[in-house]
């Protein structure tokens, strides 16, 4: 049975028969006889607050997962020989050999052995060697059960040690990290306890002491790099819509996630300033003399403050001009001719007498000025809205360095000129022209493509000392990622031996009838609307339920969409309430309720209508929520395609960002309770004692964290964060719901337990670029 303290005012047709807190006669522990007698001396340490950007300890020299491969390559060692364990490891299906050199903690925690005979000389081999096998002491037992499965148990004093690293009033910043890729002795507990599971002699990926076995493992720490993130960059001239959520969500995601792990990351939007579609917008505003170059063209208008489009009136023109292309053949000849111009760069004067002798046309050129400057005005409230950090770097930055790249390729013999004058580069040597499509580089009348600008910015990027650079567009530009890569590799510009280089592709968001998700008219859904209408979802959403239990009981007909209520509120939440000992004028108060209802349900309610007025939740509160759950759910389905539902994005059930939530504000609502904040209990002066079944459940989740972390750097998926981060809660909530806290006789190591899952928590939505609520 699940252990609910909350109460539901408005819904006059649930039971309350749960007292809340200030109610219930039992005694509030604070903390326990040792910690009250060490307060004053605790209160003098300088302690410093938890931070979710800092490193608090070292994450590669603290994985459970290589941990665990060194003891049992110790016990294979010893309980076989060479030759046994080479036509072991040679097994085709390879059960033991991927568990124990490419797996995860999860899969080392039960290996599946087909011969019983193998499993019984490992064990033995463990028992009687403990003292010579490399970090023994993380393992209780070995057991092997009947269906052929080495089951492992680990101490509970590895489970502390991981405990108190997420507890202790100290931590290591970021910076202590980066430069220092061994990391073997720095970290913030020095003493033999934690020292006995630090990885001695670490090794990376790519190093050239690696074995063979090694150098396949991709759970090996990776060395920090200088990496280049392209992430967002959208085209000027057009709205932001639902598409661009996955470019954005993904980048600050990979962002974050590798600044964490001490990369030194540089974040650039390739923003399309330089196309075809710029020279269709500027062609048809400049002949309409629209509103926002009238500064530019109209005599009458010049000095005047420019007048700046909507981001949908942007998109209008777009629209309107595109389709002239398709009917007005001089009009589309034009559109070539103004993106030719603009390309050329500022225009260029004489010296003397002040003649134009190179460059764009001016007003061509300023009016290209003035459309990207409006563009970015839509761009930049987006960015600010979901919470983006990035520095724009469009196509126009490489518009200098172009005419010597094409002439450098000339020269190395990959250029081709077709009949019509284009410059072609055809990139399989082996087939004919004539049975391959060329990457075009450069138009007949002069002008470049995405292709051109793509080549130069991978040259420029390696050449300026980039180790890693990745690329997060569609999967349909997949193709055109892999050429440009192999252009600048034939050209000896990049060496994927020394230069990382990763294009991350994602489906596409698709709508309920599974066509990619668009308004009425079938024009893509402005992004804009799309987080205004999050935010107005996930009030709806939060109202409809303030706990996992309660959502559970509600029809499944009332969601996000349909249902309209009034915030519930729960008591305990509430900072300063009242006793309320005058249960009869509560009674009269709350004669409007069930009338069923006990005494201890109306004085809840009172309770709740009483702190109505003390209690305020702000816009920002739900911007929080509605932009975090938009990110979340995006993130999980990195990959792949999916169907875009608030009711799934805003679910209380599942892998959401809602789940989680729920789960950090039950730790902070448990913890303000106490007071706990307020105490600045030390971790050091609590005796841990054995754990319960459930807390070492969640206590080995948490020692998955370096894995799951190193994994995500490796994968740059930051969904396994996702799913990580659900396997906590899941979890915590098994033993907040089955465990007494509050006024148990290890009060203490359990506040600490939920401490340490709630700055987890805290630390991977972070790393997913969702903020944190106190409340839902």
């Amino acid at each position: 049975m699940i252990r609910n303290l909350f109460v539901y005012n408005n819904f006059n047709n649930i039971k309350t028969n749960i007292k809340p807190i200030h109610l219930l006669n039992i005694k509030r522990y604070y903390s326990t006889t040792t910690q009250q007698q060490h307060k004053k001396e605790i209160q003098i340490d300088a302690t410093q607050n938890f931070n979710i950007k800092k490193k608090w300890f070292d994450i590669n020299s603290r994985s459970a997962f290589l941990l665990l491969q060194q003891c049992f390559k110790s016990i294979f060692e010893k309980a076989l020989t060479k030759e046994d364990i080479e036509k072991l490891f040679q097994n085709e299906k390879g059960d033991i050999s991927n568990n124990v050199f490419n797996g995860t903690i999860k899969e080392m925690a039960s290996m599946l052995l087909k011969d019983n005979d193998l499993g019984r000389k490992l064990i033995d081999a463990f028992e009687s060697n403990k003292s010579e096998i490399p970090y023994s002491s993380m393992i209780e037992k070995l057991e092997l059960s009947n269906k052929g499965h080495l089951n492992l148990r680990v101490t509970d004093e590895y489970l502390k040690t991981i405990l108190k690293l997420w507890i202790n009033s100290n931590g290591i910043s970021q910076e202590d990290f980066k430069g220092n890729n061994n990391n073997n002795n720095n970290n913030n507990n020095n003493n033999n306890e934690n020292d006995k599971y630090i990885l001695k002699n670490l090794k990376f990926q790519g190093d050239k002491d690696l074995n063979e076995i090694e150098k396949e493992n991709r759970l090996l720490p990776i060395r920090n790099k200088k990496v280049l993130v392209d992430f967002a960059s959208p085209n000027m001239s057009k709205e932001l819509h639902v598409g661009h959520l996955r470019s954005i969500a993904l980048g600050e995601s990979i962002c974050r996630i590798l600044e964490y792990m001490g990369h030194d990351v540089e974040r650039i939007s390739h923003a399309g300033d330089f196309g075809t579609p710029l020279g269709i917008v500027l062609a048809h505003s400049l002949e309409i003399n629209a509103d926002y170059l009238k500064h530019i063209q109209d005599p009458t208008c010049k000095g005047n403050e420019p007048i700046i489009p909507t981001p949908k009136e942007l998109s209008e023109l777009y629209t309107i001009s595109k389709k002239r292309t398709k009917t007005d053949e001089s009009f589309s000849k034009r559109t070539l001719w103004t993106a030719a111009e603009f390309q050329k760069g500022p225009p260029i004067y004489d010296g003397v007498g002040g003649k134009q002798i190179g460059g764009s046309d001016p007003i061509v050129y300023d009016a290209w000025l003035a459309l990207c400057d409006a563009s970015r005005i839509g761009f930049n409230k987006v960015f600010k809205m979901l919470d983006i950090n990035v520095n724009e770097r469009g196509e126009s930055f490489y518009r200098d360095m172009i005419p010597g790249i094409i002439d450098e390729l000339t020269n190395m013999g990959f250029v081709d000129i077709s009949e019509d004058g284009r410059k072609c580069i055809f990139l399989d040597k082996t087939k004919s022209k004539d049975s391959q499509v060329p990457v075009v580089i450069q138009k007949s009348d002069g002008a470049y493509l995405y292709a051109t600008t793509d080549i130069a910015a991978i040259k420029h990027r390696v050449q300026n000392g980039k180790e890693w650079v990745i690329v997060i567009t569609d999967d349909s530009q997949s193709d055109h990622f892999q050429q440009v890569f192999k252009i600048a590799e034939d050209a000896k510009w990049l060496d994927r031996k020394e230069t990382r280089v990763d294009h991350l592709s994602f489906g596409v968001v698709r709508g309920a009838n599974g066509q990619k998700l668009s308004s009425r008219d079938g024009n893509p859904i402005a992004l804009i609307d799309l987080l205004y209408e999050s935010i107005e979802r996930s009030k709806q959403a939060t109202s409809l339920s303030k706990s996992f239990t309660r959502s559970e009981k509600l029809d499944i007909s009332q969601n996000a969409n349909s249902i309209e209520v009034d915030r519930l509120l729960d008591t305990f939440e509430n900072e300063n309430n009242n006793n309320n000992n005058n249960n009869n004028n509560n009674n009269n108060n709350n004669n409007n309720n069930n009338n069923n209802n006990n005494n201890n349900n109306n004085n809840n309610s009172n309770s709740n209508n009483n702190n109505n007025n003390e209690t305020t939740i702000d816009e920002n509160h739900f911007h929080k929520i509605g932009m975090g759950a938009l990110k979340y759910y995006d993130l999980t389905h990195r990959n792949n395609p999916y169907v875009f539902s608030y009711d799934s994005i805003l679910s209380f059930k599942g892998n959401t960002s809602i789940y989680i939530l729920y789960c950090y504000t039950r730790i902070a609502t448990l913890l303000r309770r106490v007071n706990f904040d307020d105490l600045n209990l030390n971790p050091n002066l609590v005796e841990f004692k054995d754990f319960t079944e459930k807390e070492r459940n969640l206590i080995f989740v948490m020692s998955r964290f370096s894995d799951v972390m190193k994994n995500t750097e490796q994968s740059l998926k930051p969904g396994v964060i996702c799913d990580f981060l659900w396997d906590l809660s899941n979890s915590f909530h098994q033993f907040y719901e089955t465990e007494k806290i509050i006024g148990s006789e290890r009060q203490d190591q359990k506040l600490f337990i939920c401490l340490a899952t709630q700055r987890i928590l805290s630390t991977g939505l972070h790393l997913l670029g969702v903020e944190t609520v106190e409340k839902l």
